[in-house]
């Protein structure tokens, strides 16, 4: 596949530092898939950013005293150095506040839009705080979903991804004191999504996205697609361009849309990565998949056709932690950052996508963790090179030059190219699946090593000896695939491999299709054991 890949994962919040949740759903994901891509001869751009405008962020600043920008400032930080430290490649981390084109264009898509007719003024409850003296709408009101009954924020619900209008929240409190609001009548810009109905449902149909998203699409047309409040009276984000409303912030999810087109601008002209032949694909959580699936691609087509809507939408659900949800702040989490204090970076991602909540969600606990890493996975493949060493060591004295291949080595170099195409269809689309990708590797390594063992009778034995050193070559090239295979999961572990095979330059510059031809390992490879202390279990 070639051609320009724009690939997007939903930029975070800075409220609050990364943790583990954060890294198993859209971020790991991303990468994971975007260094697969770049191998295949795709041109990738992987892009994320910062949310700043965010209300939560606010809503912190003023629980601890201080201002937006300083906590928008202190933990977008921390979030860009968790991403960089756990291996996440990003070509672009938009940083809306300091990127001109993304205000600008944030302002001219609600500006034209307004003078189009697709957003209007109107009059509607939104619950007041009057001890704060605080209009309270997304992370400064709480209350009752009022589709599904959970506990919701205002404008969105996480658990069942749909949208509200704060004033229809069962019971809403105010965030920062807990006092009950009241509701009041206040004008806001709003975008009726009704009218788009035709762009989305053609949009839905041509897009690749799982069932829980489809499902959540098809509800919302079924009910009628909602008017969205699109800006708030706030001090906090980007102001209305709108006379009389200039006073009001524009809605943080309206203005992600224009962040995702001028954080390509980063990369030069944004047009070239969405229009034309460029394919997006986007990466987030479920409780985001109403702004992918309905907003944002209602934006776009109101105003420019000319935009490129994602060819697919990959979602994921929530990542929980010994069984409740990862909290921020009831701080019930493992903070990445301190994770990575402790753990190497490809452990946890090795984990995590082994345990990602592709389709229903997953919890994390360490005993989980250190018996399937260190317990089962590590012990077998890190036992299995310590096997090969020792035999590439014995077969290196014998020449598998000019002798016929047995059978076995035969089977298993045929076996090896099936496993590693099989591979690359679960780091691809439409059937995303790492977690299939290293059970594949997995049983490449138990094939490989079963292999092994059988091709031990033949060593030392008159007339064998070219046969056994075949069979060890071709396990050698199956070491060389699971390095390659490795590589978008774990890259270090992928690269100390493939250094210890003494195979030149760097795993990440192997083209797929050279993978899947077979790759020759030098006779006599390094000490395997020895040399991949990353495969080592502890």
């Amino acid at each position: 596949m070639t051609g320009n890949m724009l690939v997007t994962a939903t930029p975070p919040t800075p409220n609050g530092e990364l943790h583990l949740g954060h890294l198993s759903g859209p971020y790991l994901a991303a990468d994971v898939f975007a260094r697969h891509q770049r191998r295949s001869g795709t041109t990738v751009a992987h892009l994320s950013g910062i949310d700043d405008h965010q209300s939560y962020t606010e809503a912190r600043a003023v629980r601890e005293g201080t201002t937006a920008a300083r906590v928008a400032d202190h933990y977008g930080e921390r979030i860009v150095r968790a991403w960089a430290d756990s291996g996440v490649r990003l070509d672009v981390v938009g940083r809306p506040r300091a990127m001109p084109l993304h205000r600008e264009l944030t302002r001219r898509i609600f500006a034209d839009l307004y003078e189009r007719g697709d957003i209007v003024a109107r009059t509607r409850p939104l619950p007041y705080c009057v001890p704060c003296e605080r209009w309270a709408y997304e992370g400064y009101v709480s209350g009752g979903c009022p589709y599904c009954g959970s506990r919701s924020g205002g404008n969105s619900c996480e658990s069942c991804g749909r949208s509200n209008d704060c004033a229809d929240l069962v019971g809403p409190r105010c965030t920062i004191c807990g006092a009950e609001c009241e509701p009041r009548p206040c004008e806001r810009l709003y975008m009726p999504l009704e009218r788009h109905r035709k762009a989305l449902e053609e949009f839905w149909g041509d897009t690749a996205m799982n069932g829980h998203l489809t499902a959540l699409c098809r509800s919302l047309a079924d009910d009628g697609l909602p008017e969205i409040a699109v800006t708030h009276p706030a001090d906090w984000g980007i102001e209305a361009p709108v006379d009389g409303f200039t006073d009001q912030r524009i809605y943080v999810w309206f203005e992600m849309a224009a962040g995702y087109l001028a954080g390509a601008g980063e990369l030069g002209d944004w047009r070239a990565w969405w229009t034309g032949d460029a394919r997006v694909v986007q990466f987030f959580g479920h409780d985001n998949g109403f702004f992918h699936a309905v907003l944002f691609p209602a934006i776009f087509s109101a105003w420019d056709p000319d935009i490129t809507l994602p060819k697919a939408l990959v979602s994921n659900e929530f990542y929980r932690l010994d069984g409740a949800k990862f909290s921020t702040s009831r701080q019930h989490a493992i903070w990445l950052l301190d994770a990575l204090d402790r753990t190497p970076a490809d452990h946890l991602r090795l984990f995590l996508c082994w345990d990602r909540p592709a389709a229903a969600q997953t919890s994390f606990t360490q005993e989980t963790f250190d018996s399937f890493l260190h317990g089962d996975l590590l012990p077998r493949w890190h036992g299995w090179l310590n096997d090969l060493a020792h035999r590439a060591r014995t077969a290196h004295s014998h020449t598998a030059d000019g002798a016929p291949a047995p059978a076995a080595a035969d089977r298993l170099r045929a076996r090896t190219r099936r496993l590693l195409e099989l591979v690359g269809e679960a780091y691809s689309l439409p059937d995303f699946a790492p977690r299939s990708a290293i059970a594949l590797l997995d049983l490449l390594v138990r094939e490989a090593a079963e292999a092994g063992w059988d091709g031990d009778h033949l060593s030392g034995v008159s007339g064998l000896a070219g046969a056994h050193a075949q069979g060890v070559s071709a396990q050698l090239s199956a070491a060389a695939a699971l390095a390659v295979g490795l590589y978008p999961v774990a890259p270090a572990m992928a690269q100390q491999l493939w250094a210890a095979l003494r195979l030149p330059g760097d795993v990440a510059d192997v083209p797929w299709d050279r993978a899947l031809q077979g790759i020759g390992v030098p006779a006599g490879a390094g000490d395997l054991g020895t040399a991949c202390d990353l495969f080592a279990p502890r």
